[in-house]
């Protein structure tokens, strides 16, 4: 009976038992440390991935705890993952230059009037800029819904604004008008809505077409007017200039005329100095001729008109003899008497 059935056995039974309880007890520790792990370590790692959040390079941040409902007053602008905590995370503000229309396609055109009561419809559009150091202020007075507050404020600044200037200062200084509304809306927005204007501008305006054509009409007249008086301005000018270089021409004529008289003047004191010293010279070349030779006076024109005559036909062939030169002179000289009387 023993040798069949040998769990009966006394000796074998309790052993059996304790090595079983054994591994029950090291299985139910380890299901213990599994359970630890995963009731522990996963949800700290889990609200350590929640404690982050980032912020990027173009945005502002406030540090928002959702648990308290409560709000940091410190801007955060350096970009990047930033620890805040369980629960936190950042209300972000964009830092670039936001813009804000009112024109058809966003929020419709504004309607007001002008100063002479005219009715008047404007397009306009202007960029702003987050107050970075009074972000938290911000928040606290609107909760995230200031772009509405932002927009009744723009349209009632500008409506207001309009109202001060004349219907035909929108078509002849519309610049200035948007530089009145921007310092306006500049003041309003800085005061109680912790942002900076950067710039408006003025896109459309309608007036009634009546007054519209009248002032076209007149800016276009205006515009002839202004060119007419630049034409009138421009050919002064050139007038002018001409006139300086009539004077110019007519001051160097002279001095061209000065000095060309001058010079001839001078070329014919020269040339009478030249003839003087010259028939000086020859006289005194005849006379010491006629001394050394001791010629009369008869003698010295016979020698003077030989010598005239060998200069004057010196490659001639046809010579005179036997004429007296005295008789000869006087007839050259009764030429032109005779030729006169003749006429």
């Amino acid at each position: 009976l023993e040798s069949v059935c040998p769990a009966r056995r006394p000796c074998c039974l309790p052993g059996s038992t304790r090595h079983t309880a054994a591994i029950m007890s090291s299985n139910l520790s380890v299901s213990i440390c599994f359970a630890c792990s995963c009731f522990i370590v996963l949800p700290s790692i889990i609200l350590i991935a929640l404690s982050f959040s980032s912020l990027h390079t173009v945005e502002y941040g406030l540090d928002f705890n959702m648990i308290y409902m409560s709000v940091s007053n410190k801007t955060f602008h350096t970009a990047g993952l930033w620890f805040l905590g369980f629960g936190h995370k950042f209300i972000k503000y964009p830092r670039v230059v936001q813009t804000l229309e009112f024109t058809p396609g966003r929020r419709g055109r504004l309607h007001t009037r002008t100063a002479d009561g005219l009715p008047l419809t404007l397009g306009v559009s202007f960029q702003y800029r987050y107050l970075d150091n009074r972000l938290y202020e911000l928040y606290l007075n609107f909760k995230g819904e200031h772009e509405p507050v932002y927009v009744a404020t723009a349209a009632a600044v500008i409506a207001n604004e309009a109202c001060l200037h004349q219907a035909y200062a929108f078509f002849n200084d519309k610049q200035g008008i948007a530089l009145n509304m921007t310092a306006r809306l500049n003041t309003k927005f800085e005061e109680s809505l912790f942002a900076h204007i950067e710039a408006l501008q003025i896109t459309e305006v309608e007036l009634p077409s009546i007054f519209q054509d009248a002032i076209v009409k007149s800016i276009s007249t205006k515009q002839e007017i202004t060119r007419s008086m630049r034409y009138k301005e421009n050919m002064k000018v050139t007038f002018e200039t001409d006139v300086m270089v009539a004077r110019q021409m007519k001051e160097q004529t002279v001095a061209i005329s000065k000095g060309t008289a001058r010079s001839r003047a001078e070329l014919a004191a020269a040339n009478t100095q030249i003839t003087q010293q010259t028939v000086s010279a020859e006289m005194d070349a005849f006379f010491n001729v006629s001394s050394s030779l001791q010629l009369s006076p008869t003698d010295a024109l016979d020698y003077l008109w030989w010598d005239l005559l060998k200069d004057d036909y010196a490659d001639a062939k046809e010579f005179l003899i036997g004429v007296n030169p005295a008789a000869y002179i006087r007839a050259e000289a009764h030429a032109p008497s005779a030729a006169a009387s003749t006429s």
